[in-house]
C-alpha cells in the first residue's frame, strides 16, 4: 500500500507545485525561446528551406549559361610629357596617374563609338549568339533603332572596373558563347588603342601646323626688334647688352650702397658720443669694455676704497697706512678721469671722420645722378626696345620648342596604354552560379521559414509551455500527465498496473497521478479537501479520464473514494468503460445521480462498487433529466453532498465543461476545491482566462491546474522536469534488478 497518507505538510514539500519559469531558465532567455520555437516549428522550417533549395536547383536548370571573358590593360601617364622640361621632375617623383584620368578612360571604353567599331569589326549584327536576329535576318546598322539596340546590348554585356587604387582597368564581357566573349574583349581593346592613337596624332598634327604658321611671323618681328635695340644702344653710348650691365647704372648702384653704409656708420658713432657725454662714468665703462686698462683701474679703485673704509673705522686719520691708501685712491681717480676724457675725445674724432666720408659720398652720388638724368630719354627708349626684343625672343623660343614636342608627341601617345592580359576562352560558365543559387535558395527558404514560424508563433494564442499556463491562470501546476497511447488506456486495468509497479506507459501516468495526489493532500493546512470538482474549459481535454484515474489512485492509498458523474447532459464516465466492465457496474435500471436527486432511487441503490477496489465507488449520472442545471442547483444536491461527506474520505465530481453550460458553475460553490484540467498545446489564453473568471465569480475555490496529454519529449516538458525525469519508468526491467 502507498504510504503517501503518512506524510505531513511539514515533512514533504509538494513535488509538482511550481509557479513561473524554472529558476535555472531566465525569463528573458531569448536564445532559449528561439531554440524552443525552432524545435516546435522545425518541420515547417525544414520543408520551406527544402523548397528554397529546390527553387535554387530549378533556377540552375532553367537559366541560360553565360560565360564571362576577362582582359586587363594598364593606363600610364602620357609618355610624350617626358620631353617637357616642367614634367621631367614630376615624372621622377612617381608619375602616378590620377583617378579622374582612369575614370575618363573607363567612360571612353564604354562609349558608343567604340561599341559600334567593335560591332562592325566582328560583324555582331549577324551573330545570333550575340543578339537574336529579327525574323532570321541581320540587324541593319544604318537604321538608328537597330543601331541603338545593338549598342545597348553590347554595353549591357560589358563591365569595366578599376582594380583597386591601381592604374589597371579590367574588362569583362558576358556572352552565351565562350569564344564570342573572348573576341569581343580583345577587339574592344584593339579599337580603344587605335582610337587613342588616332585622336592624339590628329590633335598634335593640327597643333604643329598652326605653330609653324605662327613661327614664321614671329621670326620677322624678332629680327626687327633686335635691330632697333642695337641701334639705340649704339646711339646712347650704353655699354652692355642690357640695362643691368650698364656702366652708369652699375656705378649709381654702388654709390647708393656706399652712401647708405656711411649714413649708418655716422649714426652709430653719433649715438655713441652722445651716450658717452650724457652718462655716468659707470655707464661709460659698460659701453667701452674694450678698454681693459680702464676696467682694471676701476677695479683697483673699488678695492682701495673698501680697504680704506674698513681701516678708518679702526684707526685714526693719522695712521700711516690710511695715508698711503688715501694717496693711492686720489692717484687712481685722476688716472680714471683722464682715461674717460680721452675716450670721449676719441669718439668725437671718429664721428667727424664719418661725417666727412658721408658728405663726400653724397656729393659724388649727386654728380653721377645728374649725369644719368642728362642721358635719360635715350635710356628709356633703349629699355623699351630691349623689352620688346626679349618678349619676341621668349615667344619665338617657346613656340619653336613646342613645335618640336608636338612632332614627338604624335608618335608617343599610343604608348600610354599597355595590355596586361588578353582575354582567354572561359572554361566554366559564370552564370548561373550553381553553388550560390543552391545556398541562396536554401538560406532564403530557411530565413522565410523562420520568419513564418515567428509570425505563426506570434499569432498563435495557444498555451504551449508550462510557465505560460501558470502565468495566465495564476494557479500552481499540480501535475503534468504524460501522453500515452489511448489504445492501452483502460480505466478498469489502471488500478492493477499502478499497483503492480510494472514499468512502461502506465508507470509514467501513475507517477504523475501520485504527484497530483500528494499536491491535493498537502494543498490546505490541517486537512485536505474532501469534495473535489474536476472541470475543464472545453470538451475533449481529458477531464473524465483524470477524474477516474485520480479516484483510483486515492483508493489505492486506502481511502474511501466516491466518483460522481455530474455531467447529466452527456455522461462520460460510463462511456469510458468497456462493455464487459460497465455491465458489472451498472444496475438493471441504470439509476444514478439524476435518479437520487429526483427521488426515483435511493443513494444506496445508485452507488456501485468498483470491481477489485473495495474502497472505490461510482455514482453514475443516471437518466438524462429535462432540466439538469435546476436539478444540480437544488437543495437535494446540497443535502446529498452533506450525506456523502460523512460516508467517504474523498469525493471526485466530474462536471461538464465550464464554458459549455452552467452546471460546473453551480457545482463549484458546493465543492471544497476545484481542479481545472487543461489539454497541453490545445488551451488558448482567452479561453482559459474566461473559464477561470467564470469559476471565480461563482465562488469556486481553485486548487490548481492539471496539464493533460503532455508530450514528454517536448522541450517545454524536459526543461521543466528534466529530460530523464520519466525515462526511468519506461526503460528499466524490474526482473533484472
Amino acid at each position: 500500500m502507498d504510504q503517501t497518507n503518512n506524510l505531513s505538510p511539514d515533512s514533504l514539500e509538494p513535488s509538482i507545485q511550481r509557479s513561473g519559469t524554472p529558476s535555472w531558465l531566465p525569463e528573458d532567455d531569448a536564445i532559449g525561446r528561439l531554440i524552443k520555437l525552432f524545435r516546435k516549428r522545425s518541420l515547417m522550417v525544414v520543408i520551406i528551406a527544402i523548397i528554397g533549395l529546390a527553387v535554387g536547383f530549378t533556377a540552375n536548370l532553367l537559366l541560360t549559361k553565360l560565360y564571362k571573358a576577362k582582359s586587363s590593360i594598364e593606363v600610364t601617364p602620357d609618355k610624350s610629357s617626358e620631353f617637357r622640361v616642367e614634367q621631367i621632375q614630376a615624372a621622377a617623383g612617381g608619375g602616378e596617374i590620377n583617378s579622374e584620368k582612369i575614370e575618363t578612360e573607363i567612360e571612353i571604353l564604354k562609349s558608343s563609338t567604340l561599341a559600334l567599331d567593335t560591332i562592325n569589326a566582328l560583324h555582331l549584327e549577324r551573330n545570333p549568339n550575340f543578339l537574336k536576329l529579327p525574323n532570321g535576318r541581320p540587324w541593319d546598322l544604318s537604321s538608328p533603332r537597330d543601331r541603338y539596340v545593338l549598342i545597348a546590348t553590347f554595353q549591357k554585356d560589358l563591365t569595366i572596373i578599376r582594380l583597386g587604387h591601381t592604374s589597371i582597368i579590367q574588362i569583362f564581357v558576358t556572352s552565351r558563347q565562350p569564344e564570342l566573349g573572348m573576341l569581343i574583349a580583345n577587339t574592344l581593346i584593339d579599337k580603344y588603342i587605335e582610337h587613342t592613337f588616332q585622336d592624339s596624332y590628329s590633335s598634335t598634327q593640327k597643333i604643329s601646323a598652326w605653330l609653324g604658321t605662327q613661327l614664321g611671323g614671329l621670326k620677322d618681328s624678332l629680327q626687327e626688334s633686335q635691330t632697333h635695340m642695337v641701334k639705340l644702344q649704339r646711339d646712347s653710348g650704353i655699354v652692355g647688352i642690357d640695362q643691368q650691365q650698364s656702366v652708369v647704372a652699375s656705378k649709381l648702384e654702388e654709390l647708393n650702397k656706399e652712401l647708405a653704409d656711411a649714413e649708418v656708420d655716422r649714426m652709430l658713432k653719433e649715438s655713441q658720443l652722445k651716450a658717452f657725454q650724457g652718462s655716468e662714468p659707470e655707464v661709460v665703462d659698460a659701453m667701452s669694455p674694450s678698454y681693459l686698462s680702464l676696467q682694471t683701474s676701476k677695479s683697483s679703485l673699488y678695492q682701495l676704497k673698501g680697504e680704506y673704509a674698513s681701516m678708518s673705522q679702526t684707526y685714526g686719520p693719522s695712521y700711516v697706512r690710511l695715508k698711503e691708501l688715501k694717496a693711492q685712491i686720489d692717484q687712481l681717480q685722476a688716472s680714471i678721469s683722464n682715461a674717460e676724457q680721452a675716450l670721449v675725445a676719441r669718439a668725437q674724432k671718429e664721428l667727424d671722420a664719418s661725417r666727412n666720408n658721408e658728405n663726400t659720398l653724397r656729393s659724388t652720388l649727386e654728380a653721377e645722378e645728374q649725369k644719368a638724368y642728362d642721358n635719360g630719354p635715350n635710356v628709356i627708349q633703349y629699355e623699351l626696345a630691349r623689352r620688346e626684343y626679349q618678349a619676341n625672343r621668349e615667344l619665338y623660343d617657346g613656340l619653336q620648342e613646342r613645335l618640336l614636342e608636338a612632332g614627338i608627341e604624335a608618335g608617343l601617345h599610343s604608348t600610354s596604354v599597355h595590355i596586361i592580359d588578353n582575354a582567354d576562352v572561359p572554361t566554366f560558365p559564370d552564370q548561373p552560379r550553381v553553388l550560390l543559387n543552391l545556398v541562396g535558395g536554401f538560406g532564403a527558404g530557411l530565413f522565410f521559414g523562420l520568419i513564418l514560424a515567428v509570425v505563426l508563433e506570434a499569432m498563435d494564442t495557444h498555451l504551449k509551455t508550462i510557465p505560460e499556463v501558470e502565468q495566465v491562470s495564476q494557479l500552481p501546476l499540480l501535475a503534468a500527465i504524460p501522453k500515452v497511447d489511448s489504445k492501452i488506456l483502460f480505466p478498469e486495468t489502471f488500478g492493477q498496473h499502478a499497483r503492480s509497479g510494472e514499468m512502461g506507459a502506465w508507470s509514467q501516468i501513475a507517477e504523475a497521478l501520485r504527484g497530483l495526489r500528494t499536491s491535493i493532500l498537502l494543498s490546505t493546512p490541517g486537512s485536505p479537501p474532501k469534495v473535489i470538482m474536476v472541470a475543464s474549459t472545453r470538451p475533449a481535454e481529458g477531464k473524465t479520464s483524470i477524474s477516474v484515474m485520480t479516484a483510483i489512485m486515492f483508493a489505492l492509498n486506502g481511502s474511501r473514494v466516491l466518483l460522481v458523474d455530474a455531467d447529466l447532459r452527456r455522461p462520460a464516465i460510463f462511456a469510458r468503460l468497456s462493455k464487459a466492465f460497465a455491465a458489472k457496474l451498472a444496475t438493471a435500471n441504470l439509476s444514478g445521480l439524476a435518479s437520487v436527486l429526483s427521488g426515483k432511487a435511493t443513494l444506496d441503490e445508485a452507488i456501485c462498487e468498483w470491481p477489485g477496489e473495495p474502497g472505490l465507488h461510482v455514482l453514475f449520472s443516471g437518466p438524462t433529466p429535462p432540466l439538469p442545471a435546476e436539478l444540480l442547483g437544488s437543495k437535494q444536491m446540497e443535502d446529498l453532498l452533506e450525506e456523502l461527506r460523512s460516508r467517504y474520505d474523498f469525493i471526485f465530481i466530474d462536471t461538464p465543461p465550464v464554458l459549455t453550460v452552467t452546471d460546473a458553475q453551480i457545482l463549484a460553490r458546493l465543492a471544497d476545491a476545484v481542479l481545472l484540467v487543461v489539454r497541453y498545446g490545445d488551451a488558448q489564453r482567452h479561453v482559459l482566462t474566461r473559464a477561470l473568471e467564470v469559476l471565480r465569480r461563482s465562488g469556486a475555490k481553485m486548487l490548481g491546474v492539471v496539464l493533460n496529454v503532455v508530450d514528454i519529449r517536448s522541450p517545454e516538458y524536459s526543461e521543466y522536469y528534466g529530460r530523464k525525469y520519466y525515462s526511468y519508468y519506461g526503460t528499466k526491467n524490474p526482473k533484472k534488478e
